[in-house]
C-alpha cells in the first residue's frame, strides 16, 4: 500500500535530449502498488499530482534540473476496495498527514544517462528521498526508459517498500488476516517538453 512517486527529477535524462538552452517539462506520473496478505494478493494504483520541472543554462553550457516535490494523496490510492482502502488511508493517518511525498536529491543527469546508454540490459539504479508521514527513507530504485523523443520521455521505476522502516504497521482483519510488510512499487512517469511562447519580429526589436 503505498508508493511513491517520485521519480520525477530522473527527467535530468530527458533534458539531455536537446542539446542547449532552458525549458520546462510538465510531469505526471501513473502508479501501481501489489502487496500480499495471509488470505490474497492485492493491487492498487493512483496517480502523482501534476508536477513541473524547470531546466536552465550555465555557462559552462550544463542544464541543470531544479527537482520538484513530487506528491500523491493518499486519499486517492485505491485498491478497488472500499473496506481495504479505508484501513489503508488509516494505516498512513490520512487526516493528519494527507500526503507522500518524494524528491530526488543531488542526481548527476549526466552519469544516468550515459549508464543507460551504455547498460547491456537498459536499466540504472536511481536513488531519491521518500516522507511518508515524519518519516523520511532514502529510496533505491531499478529505472528504464520506455520511450524518448524531441517532444518527451516515458521511464518506469520499480522499487520494493517497506512499511516498517515508514513506522507503519501493516492493516489486519480480526489479527487473522494480514498484510505483509513489502510491496512493491512501479512509478511511470511521463515528461513532456512545453512549447516555447512565440515571439513577434516587433517585440524582439523593443
Amino acid at each position: 500500500m503505498i508508493l511513491r512517486v517520485w521519480i520525477i527529477s530522473f527527467a535530468a535524462v530527458f533534458s539531455l535530449t536537446i542539446n542547449a538552452g532552458a525549458m520546462t517539462l510538465d510531469g505526471g506520473c501513473s502508479i501501481r502498488f501489489f502487496g500480499q496478505s495471509t488470505l490474497h494478493d492485492f493491487d492498487g494504483q493512483v496517480a502523482c499530482q501534476p508536477f513541473i520541472i524547470q531546466t536552465e543554462e550555465r555557462p559552462t553550457g550544463r542544464q541543470v534540473v531544479q527537482p520538484p516535490v513530487v506528491t500523491v494523496r493518499v486519499s486517492e490510492m485505491n485498491t478497488d476496495n472500499t473496506s481495504r482502502d479505508k484501513k489503508m488511508w488509516a494505516m498512513f493517518d490520512n487526516e493528519h498527514f494527507p500526503e507522500i511525498k518524494g524528491q530526488f536529491v543531488g542526481l548527476d543527469h549526466e552519469l544516468t544517462l550515459e549508464q543507460l546508454t551504455t547498460s547491456e540490459n537498459g536499466e540504472v539504479s536511481l536513488e531519491f528521498d521518500l516522507q511518508i508521514r515524519e518519516t523520511t527513507q532514502h529510496i533505491k530504485a531499478k529505472a528504464s526508459v520506455l520511450t524518448i523523443t524531441p517532444e518527451q520521455i516515458v521511464f518506469i521505476m520499480e522499487f520494493p517498500l517497506s512499511l516498517a522502516s515508514f513506522e507503519l504497521k501493516p492493516p489486519s482483519v480480526m489479527g487473522i488476516i494480514r498484510v505483509a510488510d513489502e510491496v512493491r512499487v512501479e512509478v511511470q512517469t511521463t515528461l513532456h517538453r512545453q512549447e516555447p511562447l512565440e515571439v513577434s519580429a516587433t517585440d524582439r526589436e523593443r
